[in-house]
């Protein structure tokens, strides 16, 4: 009998053993787990990466507005952010992303020209305050088979201390996949 009542405290003894063990393992986890995820979890993504992090391919603007509107996202964030020459050729390449052909054809060197526009502005301390796309729905007409239609774009831009306010007017085609691109932009005239 003494032997069963020892076998069975040795058993009782064992399995306490490892249910504290395992009980130890447990909270270990749920700690370092916590620690990491809450890392993870901390970073921000800031407007410059979901510029240079944007898909074209899969993400792309819906409608021609949006595609102005993202132009305005793009060309704020060139103007007023703090980025790598990396992260500037990544947006680079999403801004000719939204392009037409025609108009990037029509460039002696885009990249060149953009990354000398951006770096002259920031010099002089230019950057665009605010934007505002219009609301009302475009006019689409065909022009040589294709789809066409204006979208109007406030711009304020401050330069120093002085701000001034321009509309413009960007002219927007639809490619062959069905994607407004912008074929290029005047400066609208008071009225």
């Amino acid at each position: 009998m003494e032997n069963s009542s020892a076998k069975s405290a040795i058993i009782k003894s064992v399995v306490l053993v490892v249910l504290g063990a395992l009980i130890v393992l447990g909270v270990y986890f749920l700690f370092t787990r916590n620690k990491k995820a809450s890392k993870e979890e901390d970073y921000v993504l800031t407007v410059v990466d979901e510029i240079t992090t944007t898909n074209l391919e899969k993400n792309y603007p819906a409608d021609a507005r949006m595609v102005v509107d993202f132009y305005g996202k793009i060309m704020r964030t060139l103007y007023r952010e703090e980025y790598t020459e990396e992260q500037q050729m990544k947006m680079l390449d999403v801004l000719a992303g939204i392009m037409d052909d025609e108009l990037l054809a029509g460039q002696t060197s885009f990249y060149q020209s953009m990354r000398s526009e951006v770096e002259q502005r920031k010099k002089e301390d230019y950057s665009i305050v605010a934007y505002v796309v219009q609301n009302a729905e475009p006019n689409v007409v065909k022009v040589s088979g294709k789809k066409m239609c204006n979208i109007d774009c406030l711009f304020s831009l401050r330069h120093g201390t002085v701000t001034t306010a321009s509309y413009y007017q960007f002219v927007m085609r639809q490619d062959d996949e069905g994607k407004w691109k912008i074929l290029g932009w005047v400066v609208k005239q008071d009225e």
